[in-house]
């Protein structure tokens, strides 16, 4: 369907209120990948170009254009000339929305060719100079291009906490879409293809020099659809996620750890998505290949676990278990999180708080066979 929108003059006042309708209305549409672009939209057929409001009466006056050929994901629109917020909607154009765009932009110009013969004779200099935009326009476009396809992966914090020493465990974790389809409900396999990275610190707070003990940096590159489309009585959702990835503490030497792994990952989400639900999320994975670290799956396994349970707006418990192939090693890493905004009574807060604990072999990749004693932190998220 195309871009409708609705004006609402209204006579306030304790006075008749004449006005002249334009003909046309602009907006200017953006998003990630494109600079705003000016568009006009047509006034509805019938209505005249003099209105006259007596007081306390008030008009509803429609203007509408086809949505441009390149208008896809979340675009924004944003008034010109006239007093409203920004709008930002998400467009899903399927296989046949070409042909749709074609006939409704017929129709319209069928519908009133002299209305659209002087509006194209009036907007003309003001679109020259609109899309003449600056170079500036242009920068900030290539930085929306980049942010409208990162999203964030894994949990993200800052947090510190108290064992024999004092260290902070910190991390940093985002997505990369690749390739944004017309269809987003597309689920071929480049229409959903993302690359992630993910760094994990561990850092010594009671050591002199304060050092970071070590670091695990975690690229990946993957297919992944939250939804399948897979319903069953026994979950609400069912996601899926498969790729490859790699992880190394880039150190030299006998301190050297790495792996390269293929992983499969689905995951079950059971109840109510917008409120208190549980999600369940095992990887599967197989090593690659190892660094100095041959014996891995005796600490680690092939399995992460990941069992969630909590709402979007309140609480949440997420724990991660690992079992390794040999005796009991393994390890168990949960973290608590809950908004800011609730616990201070203030919509101002963004973020989480984060209260961790963590037990078990593995919590960084240098110390990988050594059990590390129980950890709990507490400390501040951005995502979760």
């Amino acid at each position: 369907m195309p871009l409708r929108l609705a004006c609402l003059y209204s006579a306030d006042e304790n006075a008749p209120l004449d006005l002249t309708l334009p003909a046309t209305i602009r907006v200017t549409l953006t998003n990630g990948d494109i600079a705003p672009q000016p568009l006009e939209l047509m006034r509805e057929p019938g209505v005249s170009n003099a209105m006259h409001l007596s007081p306390g009466q008030f008009r509803k006056v429609r203007y509408s254009a086809p949505w441009p050929a390149w208008a896809r994901g979340e675009v924004r629109i944003d008034p010109v000339g006239f007093d409203a917020s920004p709008t930002l909607v998400a467009i899903n154009r399927g296989p046949r929305e070409g042909k749709i765009v074609q006939a409704e932009r017929a129709e319209m110009q069928a519908a009133t060719p002299a209305q659209t013969a002087s509006a194209a004779a009036a907007v003309t200099p003001a679109s020259s100079t609109e899309v003449a935009s600056p170079a500036a326009d242009a920068l900030m476009s290539a930085g929306r291009a980049a942010l409208s396809r990162i999203s964030y992966y894994e949990p993200m914090y800052f947090a510190v906490g108290h064992n024999g020493d004092t260290n902070a465990r910190l991390q940093l974790s985002f997505k990369y879409r690749l390739l944004l389809p017309d269809d987003l409900r597309s689920k071929r396999f480049l229409d959903n293809l993302y690359f992630a990275y993910t760094q994990m610190s561990i850092w010594d707070l009671s050591a002199e020099s304060r050092p970071f003990r070590d670091t695990s940096y975690m690229p990946q590159l993957f297919y992944y659809i939250p939804d399948t489309g897979v319903r069953s009585e026994w979950f609400t959702r069912m996601g899926i996620a498969a790729g490859i990835g790699h992880e190394s503490n880039g150190l030299a030497g006998d301190d050297s750890r790495s792996l390269n792994t293929v992983f499969v990952r689905p995951t079950w989400e059971f109840g109510d998505l917008n409120s208190t639900h549980l999600e369940v999320s095992p990887k599967v994975y197989f090593y690659l290949g190892t660094s100095n670290n041959p014996d891995i799956a005796d600490y680690r396994g092939y399995v992460d676990l990941l069992i969630k349970y909590g709402s979007p707006d309140g609480w949440q418990l997420a724990t991660t278990l690992r079992k390794g192939t040999k005796h009991w090693y393994g390890s168990v890493d949960t973290q608590l999180t809950y908004p800011l905004a609730k616990l201070l009574g203030s919509s101002a807060w963004g973020g989480y708080l984060w209260v961790g604990y963590f037990n078990g072999y593995g919590e960084d990749l240098l110390d990988y066979n050594k059990r590390q004693h129980w950890m709990a932190r507490i400390g501040y998220s951005i995502a979760r």
